[in-house]
């Protein structure tokens, strides 16, 4: 009879050789991993400004009324006035604009809240809001491209044309 024959477990040299492959392993796939965790977190904050912008647009003509969106910090209202420069969105809010003064009146005219989470990055060149007109085209201060951009992701660009409809770039 071999005494071989009942032998279990590894030997040293199979547990080392399967560490080391293990290893390499770790070290090359864990990389890529988290790059493909940022380009997917990246691809969904730009879908998501996507669907607000199309959703803005279709209220704006449904509605026949002007509809705003605006960056917010904490989710329930609008920083800043400027109307152009580049400036950074933490979140937005999409209302309905009675008074074209791109501040909610009214917490009934609120129809939108969205917030963007780092390591995402998003940045709109024109300002800090942007308006839908009852037409579906947006104000002269509108037109302008949004960057989204999680870690060294190549960014992405969605542009916004007078017309108010978006092409992603």
């Amino acid at each position: 009879m071999n005494r071989y024959a009942y032998q279990q477990g590894l030997s040293l040299l199979e547990l080392l050789v399967t560490l080391a492959l293990m290893t390499f392993l770790l070290t090359v796939a864990v990389p890529s991993l988290a790059e493909l965790l940022e380009k997917t977190r990246q691809d969904t904050v730009a879908e998501r400004i996507k669907h607000h912008l199309a959703l803005a647009r279709i209220e704006a003509i449904s509605r026949q009324q002007w509809i705003t969106l605006c960056r917010t910090q904490d989710g329930a209202s609008c920083v800043g006035d400027a109307l152009n420069g580049e400036t950074e969105w933490q979140g937005l809010l999409m209302f309905v604009d009675t008074q074209r003064q791109r501040v909610p009146e009214q917490p009934e005219h609120l129809l939108r809240v969205d917030r963007f989470t780092a390591p995402v990055r998003v940045t709109w060149n024109r300002g800090d809001s942007l308006t839908y007109q009852p037409d579906g085209s947006v104000t002269g201060f509108s037109n302008g491209s949004f960057r989204v951009q999680a870690g060294s992701s190549p960014p992405q660009r969605l542009v916004l044309a007078l017309s108010g409809r978006v092409r992603h770039e």
